[in-house]
């Protein structure tokens, strides 16, 4: 309970800052005035609006709070809360600009989520490895799976990359020798199967397997010379000695801290710096793709013509629809604007297709709540969270890792009702 409040108390305070920040800085970055010129409209602050926002912040915080906090959904939909909900009712302070239309996309993701989590699904008679094989499973797979990257990128490997010299030729090259079968498994192998075989070890003090984690690790930052590849492992580490709660709790304060220092840097010593790299491009900028993929492709889908349907739909343009958003709203023709759920639903199918992509994501995580998935490896979830707010749905779940991540929960990460049973059952036989 006093988790709860001390969250609570967070959450308005954001929200506060987050607001500040929006109309004193973000709103008069060039790329909001550019989409107010295409527009012929401009950001500016609506009373009403704000009235409206304020109110339905406070119901969304009420049924957050409302959550199991020892549940995953919890995690899940405090994130998108973060990320999304917040950022769009901050947005739609903005006036007639931000579509309403747009905030309701939004609020229904917020409660398709929270809705579809009170399902209850059992999976008790699913059967689940044990942590040691599933490391040694894990260590199988990767094994394997590697053996295609050996044959395509080993002769081209550069050793200087591990002293980061070369690193742009070494992307260039590898980019060249690139597949589908690489597109489909690198996120796999280097956000879920690595870092959960290197926590796996971690658990089971098992050195050796350990060892090969690190170094499949490395190995797979010479396949292309992306750090990146350390990221998912890094996450998990961070997230591993944390509940749920305890979390969001630190997260919110990290965002908090932020802001402050964001906010005193700009007004103080006019440096913008911070919020540039860190509130416009990870809160605000999805809120204003989200006006220019619901203005661009209004009453005019693409019908998923850019995913395999391509063979049977044709693609009505000569660009790829995030250089098309980027040369139309902000003439920048390289610019690539990509953006999450609810523009790719809209951008491929109007609002049936938003409904579709909520529809996706809230059953998927519904599927995920209820195999109790222990907070410690909540770490792997994050990533997959991130994708659905910046990336096409279907790509989150073929090349992203949530359909793998779904297996491996499934098979490796849900909770057993007596984890004894399977190795008791193992020294009997």
């Amino acid at each position: 309970m006093r988790a709860k409040i001390a969250i609570a108390g967070g959450l308005i305070f954001y929200f506060v800052l987050m607001t500040v920040l929006y109309h004193y800085k973000v709103v008069d970055y060039f790329y909001w005035i550019r989409v107010g010129i295409v527009k012929e409209s401009s950001f500016g602050f609506s009373l009403g609006n704000y009235l409206i926002s304020v109110a339905l912040f406070l119901i969304n915080m009420f049924f957050l709070l409302k959550l199991n906090g020892k549940k995953l959904v919890f995690m899940v939909l405090s994130i998108f809360f973060l990320l999304l909900t917040v950022p769009s009712l901050v947005s739609f302070s903005s006036g007639d600009i931000y579509p309403t239309k747009l905030l309701l996309y939004h609020q229904l993701l917020f409660f398709g989520i929270y809705l579809l989590s009170k399902l209850r699904i059992s999976f008790d008679k699913v059967p689940t490895f044990n942590k040691r094989q599933g490391l040694y499973l894990l260590f199988m797979l990767i094994t394997i799976g590697v053996i295609p990257y050996l044959l395509i990128y080993g002769p081209h490997i550069n050793l200087k990359n591990l002293i980061l010299q070369d690193v742009y030729y070494t992307r260039f090259r590898m980019a060249g020798l690139s597949n589908p079968y690489f597109g489909y498994t690198y996120s796999v192998f280097t956000k879920i199967l690595i870092p959960l075989m290197i926590v796996f070890a971690l658990e089971l003090r098992n050195r050796l397997m350990l060892i090969i984690g690190i170094l499949y690790l490395v190995l797979f930052y010479l396949f292309g010379a992306h750090k990146t590849v350390y990221v998912g492992l890094i996450v998990v580490l961070i997230f591993y000695r944390f509940s749920y709660t305890g979390a969001i709790k630190n997260i919110i304060r990290l965002f908090n801290a932020l802001l402050v220092l964001s906010l005193g840097l700009a007004i103080v010593v006019n440096y913008d710096y911070l919020w540039i790299l860190t509130f416009r491009r990870v809160h605000f900028l999805p809120a204003l793709l989200d006006i220019c993929y619901l203005d661009f492709f209004q009453e005019k889908p693409i019908y998923w013509s850019e995913s395999v349907l391509g063979s049977f739909i044709e693609y009505p343009y000569n660009v790829p629809h995030a250089n098309l958003i980027g040369e139309h709203y902000f003439n920048r023709p390289k610019m690539s604007a990509n953006n999450g759920l609810v523009s790719d639903g809209y951008m491929n199918f109007g609002s049936w297709g938003v409904f579709i992509h909520i529809f996706m994501v809230a059953a998927y995580f519904m599927i995920l709540n209820n195999l109790k998935i222990p907070a410690k490896y909540f770490g792997l979830f994050l990533l997959v969270i991130f994708s659905f707010i910046s990336s096409s749905t279907f790509t989150v779940f073929l090349t992203h890792g949530a359909i793998a991540l779904l297996f491996v929960s499934i098979f490796l990460l849900k909770e057993k009702k007596n984890p004894n049973v399977g190795s008791k059952e193992a020294e009997t036989k």
